[in-house]
Order: C-alpha cells, then sequence, then structure tokens
C-alpha cells in the first residue's frame, strides 16, 4: 500500500489508496456492519426517547436494542481521559446503555493519525470513533471510503461551522474549535504580548517553545495562516531569539509552563484553564493582534465498525446540547452549538470564537506542493 509521509514523524494514507483501503477495511472488519438481529424495541426505555417524535424515536430505539452488547474504542487529540468517561457515563445513562463499555486514549494528532493508518495496515481496525484537527487526514480517509457515512440528526447544530473550518457532514464534522495562542507564565515573564512580533523579545532567547511545524499538521496550517497576514521576517526573527521546539502537546506545554521550565509556549489556549486548575499557577494567555488560525476538532466513525449502532448513538450524543455542554464546562473549548457557552473563567484563557480575530483558511485549498512549500520554509528558517 502506497503511502503519504507527513514531516518526520505523523503519516498520513496517501490519497491513491482509494478502494483499495475500503477492501482492507471490510476484509479487517469482516465486512459492513450489518443489524445484530436483537432490533426488537419492545422494552426499550431510556430518557433520550422522551420527545422525540415517532419516526427519530423508532430509529434510536433500535439502535439502542442493537447497541446493547456492543463496546466503543474512541481515541482522540483533544478530549482528557476524565472527561471521556464523564461524558461515556452521561451517555450511558441518557440512552439507558448501562452495560456498553469504553476503550480510551488520548493521542497527539500525529500519533492519531498513525494508529489509524497502522490499523488499517494491519488489517486489524480496532478503532470505533475518533476526534482530531486534521482536515488532510480526514479528506484522505473519507476519499478511501474508510469513513462511514453517517449524518447524524444533531448535525443540523453545526450548519455555521463551515464557515471556519472544513468538514462534511455525513462523514465528519467539527462541534469545537480552537486556536494556538501564547501562553505565559507572568513569574518569568510580566511583560504582556499584543503581536506575533513580540516574541523576538531578546528577553526570551533560548526560554520558549514554537510548534513543531515539520512533523504537525496543525502545527503547518497554523504557520501558513500566520504567513498569509505576516512577513517571513517575523520569524526569522523568532529564529534568532532561538525557541525549543514544541512537544506537540498542548497539556505538556502548558504543565512545562507552570512549571517554570519555560517562559512562553505556542499552543492551545482552551488548555491553560485545566492546568490552572491543577497547578494554582496564574498563567495568562494572549491572543496577538494580527489574528488566530481555527483549528476544528473533527469527529468521525471508522468505516466497518463492529460497533456501528453504538458509535452512532455516541455521536448523536456528543453533538447534541447536552453532549457539547459536557464538552465545553470539561475542555474549556469553544462549541459551535447555538447557546452553548464557555464560562467566564474560561474565557480568560480562550474567548469566544465571535471574540477572535480569525485569519481566514481554505484547507481543502491547500495542495500538498503548497504545503511543502511552506514547511520546507519554516524548516530552513529554523533549521529543524
Amino acid at each position: 500500500m502506497k503511502l503519504h509521509r507527513f514531516g518526520r514523524r505523523s503519516r498520513h494514507l496517501s490519497l491513491a489508496v482509494g478502494a483499495s483501503l475500503l477492501l482492507v477495511l471490510t476484509a479487517a472488519c469482516g465486512g459492513s456492519s450489518e443489524p445484530s438481529g436483537n432490533t426488537d424495541t419492545d422494552g426499550i426505555t431510556a430518557p433520550v426517547l422522551e420527545g422525540l417524535d415517532q419516526a427519530e424515536r423508532d430509529r434510536v430505539a433500535r439502535l439502542i436494542a442493537e447497541a446493547k452488547n456492543q463496546s466503543l474504542t474512541w481515541i482522540d487529540s483533544v478530549v482528557a481521559p476524565e472527561s471521556a468517561t464523564a461524558m461515556f457515563n452521561e451517555f450511558k445513562t441518557l440512552y439507558n446503555l448501562p452495560d456498553v463499555s469504553l476503550t480510551y486514549e488520548r493521542l497527539t494528532s500525529g500519533e492519531l493519525s498513525s494508529r489509524l493508518q497502522q490499523e488499517v495496515m494491519a488489517r486489524r481496525v480496532n478503532t470505533d470513533f475518533f476526534g482530531v484537527a486534521s482536515p488532510r487526514l480526514l479528506a484522505e480517509l473519507d476519499k478511501a471510503g474508510a469513513l462511514l457515512d453517517y449524518e447524524s440528526p444533531q448535525s443540523v447544530h453545526y450548519a455555521d461551522s463551515s464557515k471556519y473550518v472544513t468538514q462534511k457532514p455525513g462523514r465528519w464534522i467539527a462541534p469545537v474549535a480552537y486556536s494556538f495562542a501564547v501562553v505565559v507564565n507572568p513569574a518569568i515573564y510580566p511583560k504582556e504580548i499584543t503581536s506575533w512580533a513580540d516574541l523576538a523579545d531578546p528577553e526570551l532567547r533560548g526560554n520558549w517553545d514554537v510548534p513543531n511545524v515539520a512533523a504537525n499538521e496543525g502545527s503547518l496550517y497554523w504557520y501558513v495562516g500566520l504567513r498569509s497576514v505576516l512577513p517571513l521576517s517575523t520569524f526569522e526573527a523568532w529564529a534568532a531569539n532561538e525557541p525549543m521546539t514544541s512537544t506537540g502537546s498542548s497539556v505538556q506545554e502548558a504543565q512545562k509552563v507552570a512549571q517554570g521550565q519555560i517562559a512562553i509556549s505556542i499552543t492551545a489556549g482552551f488548555r491553560v484553564s485545566q492546568t490552572v486548575a491543577q497547578t494554582q499557577v496564574p498563567l495568562r494567555v494572549f491572543h496577538p493582534k494580527e489574528g488566530a488560525v481555527l483549528s476544528g476538532q473533527s469527529y468521525a466513525i471508522v468505516n466497518g465498525t463492529r460497533n456501528e449502532a453504538l458509535a452512532k448513538l455516541f455521536m448523536d450524543f456528543l453533538l447534541s446540547k447536552r453532549g457539547q455542554e459536557m464538552y465545553t464546562q470539561l475542555e474549556g473549548i469553544p462549541s459551535f452549538y447555538p447557546g452553548v457557552e464557555l464560562s467566564a473563567e474560561q474565557r480568560q484563557y480562550q474567548p469566544v470564537l465571535a471574540d477572535l480575530n480569525l485569519i481566514p483558511l481554505d484547507t481543502s485549498a491547500l495542495t500538498d506542493e503548497d504545503l511543502d512549500k511552506y514547511r520546507s520554509e519554516w524548516t530552513s528558517t529554523f533549521n529543524r
């Protein structure tokens, strides 16, 4: 199977695999999932069924009947394990599925992409449901037939999301989004950051982290967006200020700043609310005036999963108002669901999307050649 290497670490599936990947997925999972035969909805009761019209009630009840003996394997590049457990427990209660189980793992986006590729290559696809901010991976998986065709009824609440992020309802959808920001430990660096150019301050020399643009897709898109509003000289001045390279994990980066290992990291601003709560270190987050590039955290179901009914129901829950209220409350990340808002405390670190100066970036219009050009430019500038 032909592979496309992304940078030095993560890999994505090649657009060329097409139908052959779908055959691999079918063989790995025993073909497209069929109803288990347990579709008798007599006696099916669940809080989520209350208030549904008859057709939707029948659909959900059939899925609940099928899902009773299933389990969900979920991998994600954002949600903390504790949050995933809390959300899944709420889901089990709402859908009256006390015996279903969850296997969950949080990975970096590069690790997640590699995991999916390795499972497909080994013809042992174990993942049912995943979330990642990787438009190209999702597009390639979709082209290869690796994403289940399922448009949740809850998708109607995200019609405006496409103004900000790349998505394809029915294959993948981004209910939440975040931006890279400048995370600062004010005990080490008390100055405010108003412009991306401020990171060239000599006082920061060797004491800050930049994203790993050469090896991480989300970081690369961030750089492409910034280059549309900033000259190359800004980044040359950064390079002269000797930054280190980020770990690629927003959790680890926020912890490094809180522990004083570095003064500043450019990473996901929403993560800081969790870090401050855990460490009691008063970090600050700045969103420079030139703008922010938005990353949509997208969710999809793997085609061929043996746990299709459970995965569909969990997608419905995640996209529902209750699912988004929990997601936002637990993770501090803004949701596109109308009326679901961040708390005042969370907005200290991640402003609501309407308050950000967003840099438009159509990721679907970027070719491999475009991305290679920007990646090479970064590598040449930072010598990494």
